[in-house]
């Protein structure tokens, strides 16, 4: 472990996906003089769960749009630091098991749509043709989800020593 340093203008508590980031856009910014702080492993406490899966798939327009910017961060991001993320679109496919759910994944897309991203609800004919053994109510299908190695791509970026 490095020692710390006697001045710095930002110490950010934790090194998961939140404290990693907000360390990355400081440093993308200009900033300098910067500690984060982390107990473990970077990305070892609670973001370690979500083993580099990009979602773009949100009932929150908000939270939408910040998985909208991270993908499209995600997608320029080994070529800005000049090292390989195993970034990789892979597409998804999520089920509607009830109206109510087909009803809430035709307001998602809605908001998808307002926001630019790709997405497609199908119907259960589409469905068959695509998976012939899956039955269900409908379907809406996202080309491009996403995943990438956090941890290396914290390390690869310079967040970790």
């Amino acid at each position: 472990m490095s020692s710390l340093p006697s001045h710095t203008r930002v110490v950010i508590i934790g090194g998961g996906a939140a404290g990693a980031s907000t360390l990355f856009h400081l440093a993308r910014m200009g900033w300098t003089e910067c500690v984060l702080l982390e107990a473990n492993e970077l990305t070892a406490g609670s973001t370690w769960h979500a083993a580099g899966n990009c979602p773009n798939f949100s009932g929150n327009w908000t939270m939408m749009k910040l998985q909208q910017y991270s993908t499209q961060l995600y997608r320029s991001l080994g070529s800005e630091i000049d090292y390989p993320i195993n970034y990789h679109v892979t597409g998804a496919l999520r089920l509607a098991q009830s109206k109510d759910r087909m009803e809430e994944f035709k307001h998602i897309s809605s908001m998808a749509e307002s926001l630019g991203l790709e997405f497609e609800i199908q119907t259960p004919e589409q469905l068959r043709e695509r998976v012939p053994l899956m039955e269900t109510h409908g379907w809406r299908y996202r080309p491009r989800p996403t995943h990438t190695s956090l941890c290396e791509r914290c390390t690869r970026s310079g967040l970790q020593d």
